[in-house]
């Protein structure tokens, strides 16, 4: 259950001796929240942009929650890259870090509630093309989302646990803003490897994961079930079945799966019981299909009016079957090649274990394929090396594939470049190809 509105947080009688976060394992409650949230917001009064990343998941809700207590706009980076940081700096005014508690001093602001109707968060995602975008959300529509996503939470106050970072939209949300609505614990780390995750799981945690995490759970010894969490989140991409079913038998609970964007929020759910379910609706989401498959949506957390998406999707009673990203559709030699249908032909061939495809820029144009090998793919390209490998996955494709459909360059590799979430980006596969050859 919400106990209460985000902007209003620190205004009421508040519960001083609520556990808000774990930090290295030790409890602090909302009193210490409120006092740190209170000495930040006085020592950037008046600063009207600041960039926000931090490492340590606690230190950064002070900050969002004081710099929006101070009157800032608050810039959210994806990550802390000096270029990406260098590439935003016209947009803000301070850089705030993990030192923000030693720099806020010793005084406390008064905290009134925050306006929920400005536009304060300014959210970076970098997409499938690696350039940053800007999506501006108010407080009163994170708010409006909360909401609705409670109802995807068991009941139960064990504490939220993630391998995300919160410096996405999905992290922000699941791991720091709807744990501090309903009442739950959130840990401050971000746990990059399921041993130390495991290592400190308690009974009854939320797990906060992504595909990239939840397709490495393979080798890992099953979680007791006296230790099991009640609820293990994912978002960023949908999730393979067999991802799914794998972390089950790991973890426990099946996946709750997350459908949405940074401009549209959460959207849809689903639980794999069968493999490959369709998506469902969330309550208050409209959705309608525009003429080339192209969804469109509209729900109050969005503000108004329909926002459209690259995502092509077939209409299912109470929601959609997702068919893949329009973005993926590209020209070639004047025909219409589906990158998707490039990958899972490749994927169908004994030689592949995994494959991405993407269309790298020139005159002409050229179809290009990262390659993970097979067992029985790597002793080939053992065997005949590089430039006859590719040559044999050629000829397989022809049986399916068009000549304009069939990669003209190749990279093998040991593992596909994926974002932090499980999203592939175009530019980081186009990134293999650097040097055209």
């Amino acid at each position: 259950m919400i106990v209460g509105p985000l902007a209003a947080l620190f205004t009421g009688p508040g519960t001083g001796s609520r556990p808000v976060a774990l930090r290295g394992g030790n409890p602090v409650d909302f009193a210490e929240f409120r006092a740190d949230v209170a000495r930040v917001a006085h020592a950037f009064s008046g600063c009207p942009r600041a960039a926000l990343f931090c490492r340590d998941s606690y230190v950064f809700a002070v900050g969002l929650f004081g710099l929006l207590h101070a009157g800032a706009k608050v810039i959210l980076p994806p990550n802390g890259q000096p270029g990406l940081l260098a590439a935003l700096s016209d947009r803000f005014d301070r850089l705030i870090g993990d030192d923000l508690l030693e720099r806020a001093g010793g005084a406390g602001a008064d905290l009134d509630s925050l306006p929920t109707g400005e536009p304060l968060l300014h959210f970076f995602t970098s997409g499938s093309t690696g350039e940053a975008k800007c999506v501006v959300k108010s407080l009163g529509m994170m708010e409006q989302e909360l909401h609705v996503l409670e109802s995807l939470w068991p009941a139960g106050d064990g504490p939220v646990l993630s391998t995300v970072s919160h410096q996405h939209l999905y992290g922000l949300t699941f791991r720091i803003l709807l744990p501090l609505a309903v009442g739950r614990p959130f840990t401050a780390e971000t746990h990059e490897l399921w041993e130390t995750l495991l290592a400190v799981l308690p009974a009854g945690a939320v797990v906060v994961s992504s595909p990239a995490h939840l397709g490495r759970t393979g080798g890992l010894a099953p979680v007791p079930p006296a230790r099991r969490p009640a609820c293990v989140m994912s978002a960023g991409a949908p999730l393979s079945a067999v991802a799914a079913r794998q972390s089950a038998a790991i973890l426990g609970p099946l996946p709750t799966e997350i459908f949405g964007s940074t401009e549209t929020g959460v959207i849809a759910t689903r639980r794999q019981e069968r493999g490959d379910e369709d998506w469902s609706l969330l309550p208050g989401v409209e959705m309608r299909t525009e003429a080339d498959g192209r969804l469109s949506l509209r729900a109050p957390h969005m503000g108004s009016g329909w926002v459209a998406t690259g995502d092509q999707v077939a209409p299912v009673p109470g929601g959609f079957r997702f068919q893949g990203r329009m973005d993926r559709i590209v020209k070639i030699e004047g025909k219409r090649i589906d990158l998707k249908d490039v990958e899972q032909a490749l994927l169908r061939l004994p030689w592949v274990a995994a494959a991405a495809v993407a269309l790298l820029p020139g005159d002409p144009a050229r179809l290009a394929a990262a390659v993970v090998p097979s067992p029985a793919g790597a002793e080939r390209l053992a065997q005949l090396g590089s430039f006859r490998f590719g040559r044999l996955l050629r000829r397989d494709l022809s049986d399916t594939q068009e000549p304009a459909g069939m990669p003209r360059m190749w990279r093998f590799v040991p593992a596909l470049p994926d974002a932090d979430m499980g999203k592939r980006r175009r530019a980081d596969i186009q990134a293999l190809f650097g040097d055209r050859g």
